[in-house]
Formats: C-alpha cells, structure tokens, sequence
C-alpha cells in the first residue's frame, strides 16, 4: 500500500516536472512588408503596326511585307538590330461587300485586311523618337505606344525584394516588442509584387522637321512580402 502510494506520487512528480518543461507554444505573428528601388530606364519599346487593305488576299499580304521591309531597312539604317525588332500579331480578316451599297461606303473597308504588329526595342533612349518617326516615315500606319524599362530587371527586382522582407522583420518586431515577446524564427514568407514603368510623355515638335522626342521618369520597382514569424516571451 505504502509503496503504490509512492509510486504514484513519483509518477505524479514526474508528469508535473514534464509539464513544467514542455516550452510555450511559439505565437504566430504575419505581417506584410514592402520594398522600391527607383531607377533610370535603359532601354524602351516602340510598338507600331502596319496594316493593308486590298480585294485580293495576296495583294493585300504583298502591300504589308512590303511596308514592314521597308520600316526594317529604315530601323537598321538608325543602328537597330533586326533581332531587336520582334512580331507582335498578325492577322488577316476579310470583310466582304454587302449585296446593297451602303448609305457611307467610305466609311467600311471591305476586301482582305492585313494588320501586323511589331515592337522595336530600343537600346538607345536618345534615339526612341527617331525610332518613331522612321517606322511612320516608312509607311507604319499606327505607333501603338512608348513604354521605358530595364534591360536586366532581375537585379532591381532582388533590391526591392530584400527591402521588402527587411520591412517585413521590422513590422514583426515592433508587434512583439508591443506585446513583450522576441522574434525567434521565420515560419514561411510569399512574395509578390512586379515592375512599374514610367509613362512616356511626347514632347511636341517646334517644327514640322523636328523629331519626335519623348520625357521619361524612372523605373518604380516595387515588391511585397506576407511573412509570418514566431515569437515567444
């Protein structure tokens, strides 16, 4: 009898000293963070297109690729690289013409249209412009847009992600520190986040001769972070 009970109270002793030892569970803190790095563009693309229009299908195709050699030849003049210059989409539609004359017939193309787009990369920014006017110069019938980026985003891109997490930490410090804990390890952290470029903004010619030119801001590069650290007192 004597021994049971001391075998218990032993037994007892050690689920308490157990219990004692077993550590707090660790408290799960997430929060966000967010890191920009700001940078001057390097390079910019020029997006134009050509389209033709003719009652045959062939004529119409033949008129583009003639168009589009032309706008290539004049590119290569300016120092572009034939690899920088790259299809964007090309399709060709026909809209046929209706058994009764419309009441505008000027205002429909009919036959088989051909519309082919193309971006220019520019790695000279002094010469974006020129870029512009030499693909309207050779026939392109349109210049979809001007965007400024980097060549080589990837290192931008580490920066703000490092900046990002490093804000993150932060924000997980002043929580615990509010709360009279300590960050003891990262659980598990996302990133997200992308490039931001600047919008181009044309500068209007003095004269009919001068080139186009374009004003450009730099290059926002922004990344956030949700990470979530465990703290303990």
């Amino acid at each position: 009898m004597g021994r049971t009970f001391i075998c218990a109270l032993a037994a007892l002793g050690l689920a308490t000293a157990s219990a004692l030892a077993t550590p707090p569970a660790a408290t799960e803190i997430t929060v966000s963070g967010t890191g920009s790095v700001s940078l001057p563009p390097n390079v910019a693309t020029v997006n134009a297109a050509v389209e033709t229009n003719a009652a045959n299908a062939n004529d119409a195709v033949a008129q583009n690729n003639a168009i589009y050699n032309r706008v290539v030849t004049a590119l290569e003049q300016l120092g572009v690289a034939r690899s920088d210059i790259s299809l964007a989409y090309y399709n060709v539609n026909y809209n046929p013409r209706p058994a009764v004359a419309p009441v505008n017939p000027d205002a429909e193309r009919y036959g088989y249209t051909v519309s082919r787009g193309f971006m220019v990369k520019v790695r000279d920014l002094a010469k974006a412009g020129r870029v512009a006017d030499a693909c309207t110069s050779a026939g392109a019938t349109a210049i979809n847009g001007i965007s400024f980026g980097l060549s080589d985003p990837g290192v931008a891109r580490s920066q703000a992600a490092a900046k990002a997490v490093a804000d993150a930490r932060s924000n997980a410090e002043a929580l615990a520190h509010a709360t009279d804990l300590r960050i003891v390890a990262l659980k598990s952290i996302e990133l997200g986040g992308g490039l931001v470029g600047p919008v181009p903004l044309m500068r209007a010619a003095a004269v009919p001769a001068a080139a186009t030119e374009f004003d450009q801001s730099n290059v926002n590069v922004t990344m956030t972070v949700t990470a979530v650290f465990l703290a303990e007192p």
